[in-house]
């Protein structure tokens, strides 16, 4: 027998091989979509979220450390913000993605042409 799922807006029963809810003409995926979720799928998602975030940030924080230790000045408060605070504490993994990104590749091109002052410095007297 067929599982049986509650349609969202007329709450009625919807089986999970029909093509939708009957009487209200909502499709199956949007159907399956809103069903309550346990508390502990919740619980399991919100923890391998954060796991996830912690795994990927400190990894990448070691490979700099090991590949580019003159990168960490960038890396390091990159992934203290984007993945600590936002990725692992809020659990929001797509902005702690584009803070990393923007702290670790807009940051040091905003700060390219402090490079150049100290070349033609440099060049000026003679090395």
């Amino acid at each position: 027998m067929p599982a049986l799922l509650t349609c969202p807006l007329c709450r009625g029963d919807v089986r999970a091989g029909s093509s939708g809810c009957l009487s209200c003409h909502l499709s199956m995926a949007d159907v399956a979509k809103h069903q309550p979720r346990s508390s502990t799928s919740r619980v399991a998602r919100a923890v391998g979220v954060r796991l996830a975030g912690v795994l990927l940030y400190a990894a990448a924080v070691a490979w700099t450390a090991l590949q580019m230790r003159d990168a960490l000045v960038f890396v390091v408060p990159a992934a203290v913000l984007g993945g600590g605070l936002l990725h692992v504490w809020k659990g929001r993994p797509g902005w702690g993605l584009v803070v990393f990104t923007v702290v670790v590749v807009a940051l040091p091109l905003v700060m390219t042409p402090a490079l150049g002052a100290g070349f033609w410095t440099n060049l000026r007297q003679g090395f």
